[in-house]
Formats: C-alpha cells, sequence, structure tokens
C-alpha cells in the first residue's frame, strides 16, 4: 500500500507540471517526449521514463521539463545529474516562486550524498574533471558536484597543465589547489622553467600536481598489518603443531610402557590418565593448529589483495605471500613480479 502511494505521488507531481501547449515543432516534439515519459513513469518504467524526459529537455529546457528530468534522475539514482538539474530549476525560478522551497529541500538532500570539489587557482584557468567533463575557465560559480570517490581534476593556463587528484567524502567539500601555476602564462609563450620541469607545451604528468607520498600510505600499512596478522596466527600454529608432536611422543612413549593397559580398545584404569590426557591434548593441539594455518591463509591472502586491489593507487609492483606446510616443516612462500 504504502509503494502505491508513493508511486501515486511521484505520477502526480510530474503530471502536475505538464508543459503549455507546443507553438512550433521543437515545441510538440519535447512535449510529446515529455507525455511518453508520464505514461512510462505510470507503467513503472522509470528509467526508460528516465530517457523520454532527457530527450524533452534537449528540445527545450523549460522549468517544467527540467523539474521532471531532476526527479526522475534522483529515483533512479543519477544523484549528480538531477542535482545538477534541480539548481537548474532553481535558477529558472523567480526569487519569490512557492517552489524554491520544494526544489531546495531535493537540493540539501542530493548534496549530502554527492561530493563536492572547490577549485582554486587564477582566473581563466580551464577546469576539466576526470578527462570528459569539461567546466569552463576559472573562476567556477559554484563548487564541482561529484559521486564520492577519486576524481582527476586538470587546470590548463596557457602552456602550463596541472592535475591534482581529489578523494571526495559523500557531503563534504574537498579543494583542488592550482594557486601555484603561472597566471601570466599564454598560449606560445615561453614561460621560465623551473630545474626538472618539462619544456613549454608539454604538459605536466599528473604525479608533479600531487605532495609526495610516504612508503606507508594507507594502502601498504594495511597490507602490512594484515600480513603482521598473518604471520602470528602461522606462529601460532606452528606451536600447536609442535605442541600437538609433543603429546604425540608422550601418548605413544607411555602406550609402549603399558601395552595392554592403555590400549583403546581394554578398559582404561586410572594409571592410564597420563596417556589419556596426552591423547586429548594431541587432538585439541592438532585442532587448533590447522584452525592457525587457515587463518594464517585467509590474512595472508588479504595483505595481498589490499596490496594489488587498493583502489587509486598505483600498481607497479605485484607481490604474495602463502603460508607452507609440509613434513619437512612449515614457513611462509612470498614471491613477487616487478
Amino acid at each position: 500500500m504504502r509503494r502505491a502511494v508513493r508511486w501515486a505521488t511521484l505520477v502526480a507531481a510530474l503530471a502536475g507540471a505538464v508543459p503549455a501547449g507546443a507553438d512550433d515543432s521543437a515545441q510538440r516534439d519535447a512535449e510529446a517526449r515529455f507525455e511518453e515519459g508520464l505514461a512510462r513513469v505510470r507503467a513503472h518504467d522509470l528509467e526508460a521514463a528516465l530517457q523520454s524526459f532527457r530527450q524533452a529537455t534537449a528540445l527545450m529546457r523549460k522549468p517544467a521539463i527540467v523539474w521532471n528530468l531532476a526527479l526522475t534522475e534522483e529515483k533512479t539514482n543519477h544523484p549528480v545529474d538531477a542535482l545538477a538539474h534541480f539548481k537548474e530549476y532553481l535558477r529558472q525560478l523567480p526569487a519569490a516562486d512557492p517552489d524554491r522551497p520544494r526544489a531546495q529541500k531535493h537540493i540539501d538532500g542530493l548534496n549530502a550524498t554527492t561530493g563536492h570539489i572547490d577549485v582554486a587557482a587564477p582566473n581563466g584557468a580551464a577546469i576539466t574533471v576526470d578527462k570528459t567533463q569539461s567546466l569552463g575557465a576559472t573562476p567556477l560559480s559554484d563548487p564541482i558536484d561529484v559521486a564520492p570517490g577519486h576524481h582527476d581534476v586538470e587546470a590548463k593556463l596557457g602552456t602550463a597543465v596541472k592535475t591534482v587528484t581529489v578523494e571526495a567524502l559523500a557531503g563534504q567539500t574537498m579543494q583542488a589547489d592550482f594557486r601555484g601555476m603561472d597566471a601570466s602564462a599564454a598560449p606560445g609563450a615561453t614561460a621560465p622553467q623551473a630545474d626538472g620541469a618539462p619544456p613549454p607545451g608539454e604538459a605536466l604528468p599528473p604525479d608533479t600536481a600531487q605532495p609526495q607520498r610516504g612508503f606507508f600510505t594507507p594502502r601498504v600499512t594495511t597490507a602490512a598489518i594484515l600480513a603482521g596478522v598473518a604471520v602470528v596466527a602461522l606462529g601460532t600454529g606452528v606451536g600447536f603443531g609442535l605442541a600437538a608432536s609433543s603429546n604425540q611422543s608422550t601418548a605413544a612413549g607411555y602406550a609402549s610402557q603399558h601395552p595392554e593397559a592403555c590400549s583403546s580398545t581394554a578398559p582404561m584404569p586410572d594409571v592410564c590418565s597420563q596417556w589419556r590426557g596426552a591423547v586429548n591434548g594431541q587432538n585439541t593441539d592438532t585442532t587448533l593448529s590447522f584452525v592457525g594455518y587457515i587463518a594464517a591463509g585467509v590474512f595472508a591472502a588479504g595483505s595481498v589483495a589490499t596490496y594489488l586491489l587498493w583502489p587509486g593507487e598505483p600498481k607497479s609492483v605485484s607481490m604474495w605471500i602463502v603460508p607452507t606446510a609440509s613434513p619437512a616443516g612449515v614457513g611462509l612462500g612470498a614471491g613477487g613480479r616487478f
């Protein structure tokens, strides 16, 4: 019942914003796509409705069409696009329009689920995000809205190019700082070059835009902790394995002194309590030793996976650590590819 009410509310919101009658071909096509989107919403096919509203918006950016596009993007989990279109809708409304609080409520909710990047750069720098989204030249009117995660922000000013990688967090505004760029550089001009800098016209490698990272990055630290736990677990397995071997020797020696009284099929007199304790200790220690080996293997695999699959880190080195056990002994096997 509650789901039906939600769908009815959505359809009512969409239907209440149908654009006015068409005056020309573009308006007629936009209205047709708009009505198609409403029909798809009523059929509970929001993904198809989204395509219809996008087509309508491409033809005409009336507030009613933009509103319905933003609302459908929000419902289909496209928060960055929805945020952009709710902001566009808000800009289209007069200052005293009673719908502004409703749009602002959607914007506030989406701001909390998306990341935001504030660009600090000399005026006139061309800004691109992830090499696909061009945002024009600085100063930008607002922070850049992005999905949470790693993003490469590039600034071009004359012949200078700089890239900064930002870890965007939901609901937070991070900064991409380009203020060290030479604002006087212009296309065709030769800017003074620092030692080790590339010649004019050649892009700076992305690494030069980042602070130098120490060896103990979060990836390395986490992998090292997991590897340390694996070594401890392996040592525990070895310790219990040695204890099991000792108990086995004790039980075998005691049984050899009392072959009849301490056989597994004969009644157990009190003189065999030491033998029984050694056998029980052997079984327990063998089980704990096995658990230690398994835990070592799990944590070692976790260490390798963390090192190789950590997001946003360079992976020029491949390595692995595997616990090993054989009749000749136990230990850790390691390998790598460089």
